[in-house]
């Protein structure tokens, strides 16, 4: 993914080439962050909409090694705004990103109504749910650098990811049925 900052008036206190450098190395998190959370179809919307945020508002990280965190919580607010905005939009699904089956794994088409069945659990998830499963198993994050980046204690992104799991469990059983 390659950089574009806004141009305007908040733009001419920031130099281009050392915002670049500055997240140039957190673009694909950045984005497969947004991915996880929102779905491939509106995670470069997102990471897009993440970046002029971050742009904008460059010169109120106070430390430049806290980067990382700082953009994960600017992905998350993105992302949450972009799950609040959907209300009733039918979810397409997204069949390229179906895995290709090994030779006993068995039919393409079990493997895609899985995936569907996975995104449909997903979807019922709430978004602080939704933004602590995806930073921490999508993205690798720990806890304490999901409650980092989130602002909130490492309890309660425990008991996000902890309720986030039950029910994506709950859903699958009761799909299954």
């Amino acid at each position: 993914m390659k950089l574009s900052p806004a141009r305007g008036p908040m733009s001419a206190a920031v130099d281009p080439a050392e915002f670049e450098a500055l997240v140039g190395p957190w673009l694909d998190e950045m984005y497969r962050a947004a991915a996880a959370i929102v779905g491939r179809a509106e995670a470069a919307d997102v990471t897009q909409d993440a970046l002029l945020d971050a742009w904008r508002g460059l010169q109120r990280l106070r430390d430049p090694a806290r980067i990382r965190p700082w953009l994960h919580a600017i992905v998350a607010n993105r992302s949450r705004k972009q799950i609040r905005s959907w209300h009733s939009r039918p979810r397409l699904v997204d069949l390229s990103v179906t895995p290709e089956p090994a030779a006993d794994d068995g039919d393409p088409g079990d493997l895609a109504a899985r995936r569907d069945q996975l995104d449909r659990a997903f979807d019922r998830l709430s978004a602080d749910q939704r933004i602590c499963v995806a930073l921490r198993y999508s993205i690798d994050l720990p806890v304490s650098e999901v409650a980092e980046a989130l602002g909130i204690p490492e309890g309660t992104v425990k008991s996000r990811l902890h309720a986030a799991v039950h029910r994506l469990r709950a859903s699958l059983v009761e799909e299954d049925r």
